[in-house]
């Protein structure tokens, strides 16, 4: 192997594709990154077997070749590297890259234990465009469940269709429905569940795709695959999906939630974030006392503090008191990007939905965030058991 690449161009393909590299692991070879020479390009490739990434970048060919390399220790190497043109070369049993009037080698181990990429034929394709996809990433992954006993709660429900490509993801103590009009049907009707650590990946790529992405998924339905273009750059991201049906998210989502609270969401965020100092550090709750016109928000907690703010708010309905996760609810008034938000009510002990007023401000997208409340110390009725439970 010999090509000759701009510094960027490899740091870049190198940063990226080591996203997919695990930290730690007992296979040696899943620490490493696999360079190949190819069809004038260089492809670099990461993987922990579950989520696989490959970005190919223009370069300069003399020879081909591959070469598995230290996939840490090349990357800082690479990283610190003066911005300008350099060679790559086998030398000496090693990788050697070639900089001004220096040069920089690693190791080499056996690429042939690397393991092979994936092969997606997809049965279908859809595209959609990067910033779109990054947006509803961005409006639903913050709810994706880390408790491992409920594996399929643990990524981002993706479901396509002739009028819209929806996705869900819930821990069973919040919910967030994020849609995108259009049409979607070459998916076909089943939804599928990426990871969790997939969807945070593909986010921040999607964000700066400049082309469309295009989502294939297997015929066995157990693959997917992300395709785009950053730049000049070709970016692919192969990953297994989580097994298991997802909840009937549409069955817990209340269609009866007749007192509506609209707020600043600004205003609340801030209000929120400041009184929830005070809260629990295991609950974190913050309780709403809401009355016709206002809302005001209060915590007293033994031991820690107490504090309470209140807000103007149009509401119109009899007062009542409901008690959240602050976390979650400054989770979900982030997701949004209206003005305002309305808050869509019930008994203290049934789910709030919480949604943008008005809408999103692309009107093609919409968005629905639920949240389970936490039981008031003067209330002997306990809080539901959870929205991903009663799917």
């Amino acid at each position: 192997m010999e090509i000759t690449i701009q510094q960027s161009d490899l740091a870049f393909a190198v940063g990226t594709a080591l996203g997919s590299v695990p930290a730690k692991s007992t296979l040696t070879i899943l620490q490493s990154l696999l360079l190949e020479v190819q069809d004038g390009g260089l492809r670099i490739t990461g993987t922990d077997l579950d989520v696989t990434t490959s970005v190919t970048v223009p370069c300069t060919v003399k020879s081909g070749g591959r070469a598995a390399v230290q996939a840490r220790h090349f990357s800082d190497a690479v990283r610190k590297l003066p911005r300008d043109s350099v060679r790559v070369a086998d030398e000496d049993g090693g990788l050697t890259v070639f900089y001004g009037k220096g040069k920089s080698q690693v190791p080499r181990l056996d690429d042939q234990d690397f393991p092979m990429t994936p092969d997606v034929k997809p049965e279908g394709r859809i595209s959609i465009d990067g910033p779109v996809l990054a947006r509803l990433i961005q409006r639903t992954a913050y709810a994706v469940s880390s408790d491992e006993t409920r594996a399929v709660l643990n990524g981002v429900y993706f479901a396509a269709s002739d009028k819209e490509l929806t996705l869900v993801a819930t821990d069973g103590h919040r919910l967030a429905r994020a849609r995108r009009a259009g049409s979607f049907g070459a998916l076909g009707k089943d939804g599928f569940v990426v990871p969790g650590r997939t969807v945070t990946m593909l986010g921040r790529m999607a964000a700066e795709a400049t082309s469309p992405v295009e989502i294939g998924l297997a015929p066995a339905r157990n693959q997917a695959a992300f395709r785009m273009k950053v730049g000049a750059y070709d970016v692919v991201v192969y990953t297994r999906l989580l097994e298991g049906p997802f909840p009937n998210y549409e069955q817990v989502i209340p269609k009866t939630n007749q007192k509506t609270l609209t707020v600043a969401r600004g205003e609340m965020r801030e209000a929120i974030d400041r009184v929830s100092t005070h809260s629990d550090n295991i609950t974190h709750q913050v309780r709403l006392d809401i009355a016709p016109g206002k809302v005001t928000v209060r915590v007293n907690t033994t031991d820690v503090g107490s504090g309470e703010e209140t807000l103007d708010g149009r509401y119109d309905d009899e007062a009542l008191s409901v008690a959240y996760n602050a976390n979650y609810l400054l989770d979900i008034l982030k997701s949004l990007d209206s003005e305002r938000a309305v808050v869509r009510l019930d008994k203290p002990t049934n789910a709030g939905v919480i949604e943008p007023d008005g809408g999103l401000a692309d009107k093609e997208e919409e968005l629905l965030c639920l949240i389970m409340p936490l039981r008031l110390p003067e209330t002997n009725e306990v809080a539901m058991a959870g929205a991903g439970r009663r799917g």
